[in-house]
């Protein structure tokens, strides 16, 4: 059994409690970094109606890209499909997923998408850097066995303990440092959009790289396990982002430049 939080009235076990005071903490960023860099624009009714519709889609999205990835135990006990508080909610589904919807509720409201993107890469850094930690306390996403010097004695999602990589410790450690640097980016003032693009090529960057010492068992397609090859995917769209913004940043300071000797 995963160990648990007793609540009074209720018992909440300790990885959904992780899960839900990161999610908690990423909202409370976001909506600081939008009353700082956009309070004008994105009033505190639209970020709330906003972060609710991407928080039901990034649920739904986290639950469904993991049953999917794990369809031979799935359709097997379908009746664990809707067991969220036992584990199993994959970021890359919910990222993907909220990113979709918060592009359709910008384009419905006719708001810059870049903008609200830009809170969510900082809300969801930080989310992620304490979410990890619950995985830990699950034993989920666990690292493989190593005879490593830096291996510690941690326990797989069945309760099995040996010496592992401690993936879970380092990758919570990458997201915090990468909330700290998007942080410092944002304080400069960057384009909008410029912030959500560091995030993606970086988080993908880092979840590529210590995706070779997951010892958790997905599909795989040669040596590289899906999640890898998303990874790969976002990190193209990233960069492909962050050029585009650069450019219309350049063409930007042209216009401006002809204007002003015209």
């Amino acid at each position: 059994m995963p160990p648990t939080l007793d609540l009074l009235f209720f018992e909440l076990s300790t990885y959904s409690a992780f899960v839900l005071l990161g999610i908690g903490t990423g909202l409370g960023v976001a909506f600081g970094y939008v009353r700082k860099r956009a309070r004008r624009t994105i009033s505190p009714p639209v970020f709330l109606s906003a972060a609710l519709i991407v928080f039901v889609a990034a649920w739904l999205g986290a639950r469904a890209y993991h049953v999917a990835l794990n369809w031979d135990y799935y359709s097997a006990h379908p009746e664990t499909i809707a067991q969220f508080g036992a584990g199993g909610l994959a970021m890359r589904g919910a990222f993907i997923a909220g990113c979709v919807a918060l592009a359709i509720y910008a384009r419905v409201r006719n708001m810059r998408w870049t903008k609200l993107a830009d809170a969510a890469a900082l809300g969801l850094a930080v989310g992620q850097a304490i979410g990890w930690l619950g995985a830990l306390a699950r034993g989920a996403n666990y690292g493989v066995v190593s005879d490593a010097p830096w291996a510690l004695e941690l326990p797989d999602v069945y309760g099995l303990v040996a010496p592992r990589f401690p993936l879970q410790h380092l990758t919570s450690g990458v997201f915090a440092l990468l909330f700290i640097g998007l942080l410092l980016l944002a304080m400069s003032k960057p384009r909008a959009g410029t912030v959500f693009g560091v995030y993606v090529c970086v988080s993908a960057a880092a979840n590529f790289v210590l995706g070779f010492q997951r010892g958790d068992e997905t599909l795989t397609v040669g040596m590289l396990r899906i999640d890898q090859i998303v990874d790969m995917l976002l990190f193209a769209r990233g960069a492909s982002a962050l050029v585009c913004t650069r450019l219309r940043k350049s063409e930007q300071r042209r216009l401006e430049f002809t204007e002003s000797v015209g």
